[in-house]
């Protein structure tokens, strides 16, 4: 183990500190010894422009947090899904055998992060209200979405029929029983959304991101999803399986098997 680097990432508090603008901001409970981890993420198109921590532990756990919040940054997040312990370890040539469970915690707590963002559970709620409103009042105004950054905001239920979206960064959103027919969604991204029960009668989807998208009970009728992007976590009704011919797989799974009832 390198304790020089270990005892100067100690010393300077690598990434530990708060971020005022994370898209995220994830608690977690070490179940070993009992420390809190805080993980701040700043994403932007699905890319991490920006990671932090803050942690009452040890130095051990505050090296681990330290170097998987640098080996985050630039990283795309499907990028990050894969950094390893190994590479957490890598960072002070080794731990010792008997702090090897501090990589895995903070791995452990960087996934959580990760998840709480696709989820939306993270994000904080006065910026997610803001942008709500924000949004709602320019689109009944007249105004579009394009190239709006909106995700892991709540529009359940909201008539946003013929809105103009396209490119928008919708990713997490949660629009369950929206209506959006006719809604121009082209090129969105809507990674993780949920869109159950929604009416898309006539919308366009050509090439939005539908991975991890939440799509059951979804009215569909109509709707152009040419080059649309799905992966094993977009559910659709069973009954819908044939809209995926007119997508692009990502991944070597789908979520459902065609041929299945």
């Amino acid at each position: 183990m390198n304790f020089e680097k270990y005892q100067q990432i100690n010393d300077t508090k690598m990434n530990f500190q708060e971020m005022e603008d994370a898209s995220v901001v994830s608690n977690y409970r070490n179940q070993g010894c009992g420390d809190g981890y805080r993980i701040f993420l700043k994403v932007q198109s699905d890319r991490i422009t920006d990671a932090s921590y803050t942690t009452t532990g040890c130095g051990f756990g505050l090296a681990s947090l330290a170097l998987i919040t640098e080996l985050a940054k630039g990283k795309t997040l499907e990028e990050a899904e894969k950094i390893s312990t190994d590479e957490i370890e890598a960072g002070l040539d080794g731990f010792p055998p008997r702090r090897k469970n501090y990589p895995v915690a903070a791995l452990e707590a960087f996934h959580q992060a990760l998840d709480d963002y696709r989820s939306g559970k993270g994000a904080p709620e006065d910026v997610r209200s803001e942008a709500r409103q924000d949004a709602l009042e320019r689109f009944r105004n007249g105004g579009n979405w394009v190239g709006e950054n909106i995700g892991a905001v709540n529009f359940d239920g909201e008539t946003l029929d013929g809105v103009d979206a396209r490119a928008a960064n919708l990713a997490r959103a949660s629009m369950r029983g929206a209506s959006l027919i006719k809604a121009n969604l082209d090129g969105a991204n809507l990674r993780g959304a949920f869109l159950n029960d929604a009416d898309l009668r006539g919308a366009n989807l050509t090439g939005a991101d539908l991975r991890w998208c939440k799509l059951t009970g979804a009215k569909l009728d109509g709707a152009i999803l040419t080059g649309a992007l799905y992966d094993v976590g977009t559910r659709v009704d069973p009954d819908k399986l044939d809209l995926l011919d007119q997508m692009r797989a990502s991944g070597e799974k789908i979520f459902l098997d065609r041929k299945q009832s």
